[in-house]
Protein backbone atom coordinates (compact mmCIF):
# COMPACT_ATOMS: atom_id res chain seq x y z
CA UNK A 1 0.00 0.00 0.00
CA UNK A 2 0.87 3.31 -0.21
CA UNK A 3 2.54 5.24 2.47
CA UNK A 4 -0.28 6.54 4.29
CA UNK A 5 0.58 9.65 6.86
CA UNK A 6 -1.93 9.36 9.71
CA UNK A 7 -1.19 12.39 11.62
CA UNK A 8 0.58 16.04 11.43
CA UNK A 9 3.76 14.91 13.94
CA UNK A 10 4.03 11.81 11.49
CA UNK A 11 4.31 13.94 8.67
CA UNK A 12 7.13 16.25 10.06
CA UNK A 13 9.01 12.94 11.06
CA UNK A 14 8.53 12.03 7.27
CA UNK A 15 9.75 14.74 5.95
CA UNK A 16 12.91 15.26 8.03
CA UNK A 17 11.57 18.62 9.91
CA UNK A 18 12.35 18.76 13.33
CA UNK A 19 9.07 20.72 14.65
CA UNK A 20 6.26 19.48 17.23
CA UNK A 21 2.84 20.81 16.05
CA UNK A 22 0.68 23.07 17.72
CA UNK A 23 -1.91 20.55 18.50
CA UNK A 24 -2.71 17.24 17.35
CA UNK A 25 -4.91 18.21 14.82
CA UNK A 26 -4.22 21.79 13.71
CA UNK A 27 -0.74 23.42 12.67
CA UNK A 28 0.69 26.35 10.79
CA UNK A 29 4.07 27.46 9.67
CA UNK A 30 5.84 29.24 7.12
CA UNK A 31 7.80 27.73 4.54
CA UNK A 32 11.05 29.79 5.80
CA UNK A 33 10.19 27.48 9.12
CA UNK A 34 11.17 24.66 7.08
CA UNK A 35 14.27 25.29 6.48
CA UNK A 36 17.15 23.62 6.35
CA UNK A 37 15.86 19.90 8.12
CA UNK A 38 13.21 19.21 5.31
CA UNK A 39 14.43 16.44 2.87
CA UNK A 40 15.41 17.45 -1.03
CA UNK A 41 12.72 14.75 -2.30
CA UNK A 42 9.69 13.54 -0.19
CA UNK A 43 7.60 10.54 -1.96
CA UNK A 44 4.11 10.07 -2.67
CA UNK A 45 1.82 9.78 0.00
CA UNK A 46 -1.38 10.32 1.26
CA UNK A 47 -2.26 11.92 4.40
CA UNK A 48 -5.24 11.60 6.48
CA UNK A 49 -5.91 15.10 7.24
CA UNK A 50 -6.04 18.12 4.77
CA UNK A 51 -3.54 20.92 3.59
CA UNK A 52 -3.86 24.27 2.64
CA UNK A 53 -0.13 25.59 1.25
CA UNK A 54 0.71 29.10 -0.18
CA UNK A 55 3.52 29.41 -2.22
CA UNK A 56 5.35 32.80 -2.64
CA UNK A 57 7.79 31.73 -4.69
CA UNK A 58 9.18 28.02 -5.79
CA UNK A 59 11.89 28.74 -6.71
CA UNK A 60 13.39 25.43 -8.17
CA UNK A 61 11.28 22.41 -6.73
CA UNK A 62 8.70 20.62 -8.03
CA UNK A 63 5.14 19.64 -7.05
CA UNK A 64 3.59 16.42 -8.63
CA UNK A 65 -0.32 17.07 -8.57
CA UNK A 66 -3.06 16.20 -10.73
CA UNK A 67 -0.31 14.57 -13.41
CA UNK A 68 1.11 17.71 -13.64
CA UNK A 69 4.87 18.84 -12.72
CA UNK A 70 4.36 22.75 -11.17
CA UNK A 71 7.48 24.06 -10.95
CA UNK A 72 8.86 27.68 -11.19
CA UNK A 73 5.28 29.00 -10.61
CA UNK A 74 4.63 32.14 -7.90
CA UNK A 75 1.72 32.69 -6.14
CA UNK A 76 0.05 29.01 -6.07
CA UNK A 77 -2.61 28.38 -3.33
CA UNK A 78 -3.36 24.94 -3.36
CA UNK A 79 -5.31 22.36 -1.34
CA UNK A 80 -4.63 18.61 -0.43
CA UNK A 81 -7.23 16.04 1.32
CA UNK A 82 -7.04 12.48 2.16
CA UNK A 83 -7.56 11.88 -1.35
CA UNK A 84 -4.40 13.13 -2.79
CA UNK A 85 -1.53 10.80 -3.58
CA UNK A 86 1.35 13.86 -3.21
CA UNK A 87 5.37 13.98 -3.58
CA UNK A 88 7.21 17.21 -4.00
CA UNK A 89 11.33 18.28 -4.83
CA UNK A 90 11.83 21.14 -1.87
CA UNK A 91 12.82 24.26 -3.82
CA UNK A 92 15.21 26.52 -2.26
CA UNK A 93 14.38 29.28 -0.11
CA UNK A 94 10.68 29.18 -0.81
CA UNK A 95 8.15 31.46 0.61
CA UNK A 96 4.77 31.06 2.18
CA UNK A 97 2.40 29.15 4.46
CA UNK A 98 1.76 26.03 5.38
CA UNK A 99 -1.53 25.15 7.59
CA UNK A 100 -2.66 21.59 8.14
CA UNK A 101 -5.93 20.28 10.42
CA UNK A 102 -7.71 17.41 10.45
CA UNK A 103 -11.82 17.15 9.78
CA UNK A 104 -12.92 17.20 13.62
CA UNK A 105 -10.68 20.15 13.58
CA UNK A 106 -13.73 22.26 12.12
CA UNK A 107 -16.56 20.43 13.70
CA UNK A 108 -19.43 21.10 14.41
CA UNK A 109 -19.03 24.16 11.79
CA UNK A 110 -18.20 22.08 8.79
CA UNK A 111 -19.19 18.75 8.92
CA UNK A 112 -18.15 17.38 5.46
CA UNK A 113 -15.38 19.23 3.93
CA UNK A 114 -14.75 17.87 0.58
CA UNK A 115 -18.57 17.81 0.49
CA UNK A 116 -18.43 22.02 0.72
CA UNK A 117 -14.98 22.62 -0.01
CA UNK A 118 -14.77 20.74 -3.71
CA UNK A 119 -11.21 21.89 -4.29
CA UNK A 120 -10.30 18.97 -1.61
CA UNK A 121 -11.40 16.28 -3.75
CA UNK A 122 -9.48 14.75 -6.11
CA UNK A 123 -11.40 15.27 -9.43
CA UNK A 124 -11.44 18.53 -9.12
CA UNK A 125 -8.83 21.40 -9.89
CA UNK A 126 -7.08 22.44 -6.34
CA UNK A 127 -4.35 24.31 -7.73
CA UNK A 128 -5.27 28.05 -7.64
CA UNK A 129 -2.64 30.94 -9.33
CA UNK A 130 -3.65 34.22 -7.38
CA UNK A 131 -3.88 37.42 -8.82
CA UNK A 132 -2.90 40.61 -6.78
CA UNK A 133 -6.07 41.00 -4.65
CA UNK A 134 -6.51 37.63 -4.08
CA UNK A 135 -2.95 37.20 -2.60
CA UNK A 136 -2.89 39.99 -0.55
CA UNK A 137 -6.40 38.77 0.99
CA UNK A 138 -5.30 35.32 1.56
CA UNK A 139 -1.70 36.21 2.65
CA UNK A 140 -4.09 38.50 5.00
CA UNK A 141 -5.72 35.73 6.71
CA UNK A 142 -3.08 32.88 6.94
CA UNK A 143 -1.19 35.89 8.66
CA UNK A 144 -4.15 35.93 11.37
CA UNK A 145 -3.97 32.32 11.89
CA UNK A 146 -0.54 32.68 12.65
CA UNK A 147 -0.20 35.49 14.96
CA UNK A 148 -4.01 33.89 16.45
CA UNK A 149 -2.53 30.01 16.41
CA UNK A 150 -3.13 29.11 20.27
CA UNK A 151 -6.50 30.55 20.36
CA UNK A 152 -7.66 27.38 18.49
CA UNK A 153 -11.85 28.45 18.71
CA UNK A 154 -10.66 31.95 16.87
CA UNK A 155 -8.60 29.88 14.48
CA UNK A 156 -11.48 27.43 13.74
CA UNK A 157 -13.53 30.28 12.21
CA UNK A 158 -10.23 32.33 10.71
CA UNK A 159 -9.83 28.66 8.66
CA UNK A 160 -13.34 28.81 7.67
CA UNK A 161 -13.17 32.32 6.48
CA UNK A 162 -9.80 31.17 4.74
CA UNK A 163 -11.34 28.16 2.54
CA UNK A 164 -14.95 30.23 1.73
CA UNK A 165 -12.47 32.83 0.30
CA UNK A 166 -11.15 30.23 -1.37
CA UNK A 167 -14.13 29.09 -2.70
CA UNK A 168 -14.65 32.34 -4.58
CA UNK A 169 -11.91 32.08 -6.25
CA UNK A 170 -12.37 28.68 -7.40
CA UNK A 171 -15.66 29.65 -9.19
CA UNK A 172 -13.94 32.07 -11.44
CA UNK A 173 -11.62 29.48 -12.17
CA UNK A 174 -14.70 27.28 -13.04
CA UNK A 175 -15.89 29.69 -15.21
CA UNK A 176 -12.86 30.00 -17.22
CA UNK A 177 -13.43 25.44 -16.82
CA UNK A 178 -16.65 25.73 -18.65
CA UNK A 179 -15.43 27.34 -21.77
CA UNK A 180 -13.39 24.31 -22.11
CA UNK A 181 -14.78 21.61 -24.47
CA UNK A 182 -16.36 18.45 -22.74
CA UNK A 183 -13.19 15.89 -24.52
CA UNK A 184 -10.29 18.33 -22.71
CA UNK A 185 -12.05 18.26 -19.54
CA UNK A 186 -12.03 14.72 -20.06
CA UNK A 187 -8.30 14.47 -20.38
CA UNK A 188 -7.99 16.75 -17.58
CA UNK A 189 -10.20 14.52 -14.73
CA UNK A 190 -8.15 11.77 -16.30
CA UNK A 191 -4.93 13.18 -15.62
CA UNK A 192 -5.99 14.03 -11.96
CA UNK A 193 -7.05 10.66 -11.54
CA UNK A 194 -3.96 9.70 -12.96
CA UNK A 195 -2.36 11.51 -10.17
CA UNK A 196 -4.14 10.09 -7.50
CA UNK A 197 -3.94 6.64 -7.65
CA UNK A 198 -1.02 5.38 -10.16
CA UNK A 199 0.44 3.73 -7.29
CA UNK A 200 -2.05 1.45 -6.68
CA UNK A 201 -3.73 1.38 -10.38
CA UNK A 202 -1.67 0.90 -13.39
CA UNK A 203 -4.13 -0.36 -15.52
CA UNK A 204 -6.73 1.68 -18.30
CA UNK A 205 -9.54 -0.27 -17.32
CA UNK A 206 -9.69 1.34 -13.91
CA UNK A 207 -9.62 4.84 -14.89
CA UNK A 208 -11.75 3.75 -17.67
CA UNK A 209 -14.27 2.34 -14.90
CA UNK A 210 -14.23 5.44 -12.80
CA UNK A 211 -14.91 7.64 -16.21
CA UNK A 212 -17.89 5.08 -17.09
CA UNK A 213 -15.82 4.49 -20.44
CA UNK A 214 -14.54 1.58 -22.41
CA UNK A 215 -10.46 1.43 -22.05
CA UNK A 216 -10.15 1.57 -25.63
CA UNK A 217 -12.36 4.76 -25.92
CA UNK A 218 -10.47 6.34 -23.28
CA UNK A 219 -6.98 5.16 -24.89
CA UNK A 220 -7.98 6.88 -27.88
CA UNK A 221 -9.59 9.99 -26.86
CA UNK A 222 -6.56 10.71 -24.51
CA UNK A 223 -4.02 10.32 -27.52
CA UNK A 224 -6.21 12.24 -30.00
CA UNK A 225 -5.63 15.28 -27.54
CA UNK A 226 -2.36 14.87 -26.08
CA UNK A 227 -0.24 12.65 -28.27
CA UNK A 228 0.17 9.83 -25.96
CA UNK A 229 -2.32 7.06 -25.09
CA UNK A 230 -3.82 6.61 -21.50
CA UNK A 231 -1.40 3.83 -20.96
CA UNK A 232 1.59 6.05 -21.68
CA UNK A 233 0.07 8.71 -19.27
CA UNK A 234 0.17 6.11 -16.69
CA UNK A 235 3.67 4.96 -17.05
CA UNK A 236 4.92 8.26 -17.04
CA UNK A 237 3.91 9.33 -13.81
CA UNK A 238 5.12 6.32 -12.83
CA UNK A 239 8.70 6.64 -14.60
CA UNK A 240 8.57 10.43 -13.14
CA UNK A 241 8.01 9.21 -9.44
CA UNK A 242 10.71 6.27 -9.72
CA UNK A 243 13.23 9.08 -11.08
CA UNK A 244 12.86 11.85 -8.43
CA UNK A 245 13.14 8.77 -5.86
CA UNK A 246 16.56 7.58 -7.57
CA UNK A 247 17.72 10.99 -7.75
CA UNK A 248 16.68 12.94 -4.40
CA UNK A 249 16.14 9.77 -1.75
CA UNK A 250 19.16 7.68 -0.48
CA UNK A 251 16.03 4.83 -0.90
CA UNK A 252 17.92 1.57 -2.57
CA UNK A 253 16.01 0.57 -5.47
CA UNK A 254 14.37 -2.64 -3.48
CA UNK A 255 12.49 0.18 -1.27
CA UNK A 256 11.85 2.40 -4.64
CA UNK A 257 10.02 -0.45 -5.87
CA UNK A 258 8.06 -1.74 -2.95
CA UNK A 259 7.13 2.10 -2.77
CA UNK A 260 6.05 1.95 -5.97
CA UNK A 261 4.04 -1.43 -5.61
CA UNK A 262 5.64 -3.36 -7.95
CA UNK A 263 5.92 -7.42 -6.56
CA UNK A 264 9.54 -7.92 -7.10
CA UNK A 265 12.23 -5.12 -7.33
CA UNK A 266 13.30 -7.45 -10.84
CA UNK A 267 9.75 -6.59 -12.39
CA UNK A 268 10.46 -2.81 -11.19
CA UNK A 269 13.95 -3.46 -12.87
CA UNK A 270 12.62 -4.57 -16.46
CA UNK A 271 9.59 -2.12 -16.26
CA UNK A 272 12.17 0.99 -15.57
CA UNK A 273 14.81 -0.60 -18.05
CA UNK A 274 12.17 -0.85 -20.96
CA UNK A 275 11.15 2.81 -20.90
CA UNK A 276 14.20 4.27 -20.51
CA UNK A 277 17.01 2.20 -21.89
CA UNK A 278 18.96 2.12 -18.74
CA UNK A 279 18.75 0.08 -14.95
CA UNK A 280 17.99 2.26 -12.58
CA UNK A 281 21.46 1.52 -10.86
CA UNK A 282 22.78 3.18 -14.24
CA UNK A 283 20.24 5.61 -13.76
CA UNK A 284 20.92 6.84 -10.34
CA UNK A 285 24.98 6.09 -11.12
CA UNK A 286 24.63 8.54 -14.19
CA UNK A 287 23.27 11.69 -13.00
Amino acid sequence: MIKKITGIQELYNFTGLKRTPIANHFDILTHEETYPDTLKMVAAHRRDFFSVIFLENQQSGEMHINQNTHASMNDILFFQSPQHVFSFIRGESMKGFLLFFTADFLLPYIKDIVAEYTFFSSVESNVFQLNKKEKEETTDLFKIILREQKNENLCKFLIAALLEKSKKIQEKYHTIEQAIPTEFQLVNTFKRLVSNHFIEHKSVAYYAEKLNLTANYLNDRIKVHTGKTAKEHITSRILLEAKNMLLYTDMDIAEISYTLQFNEPSYFGKFFKKHTQQTPKKFRDNQ
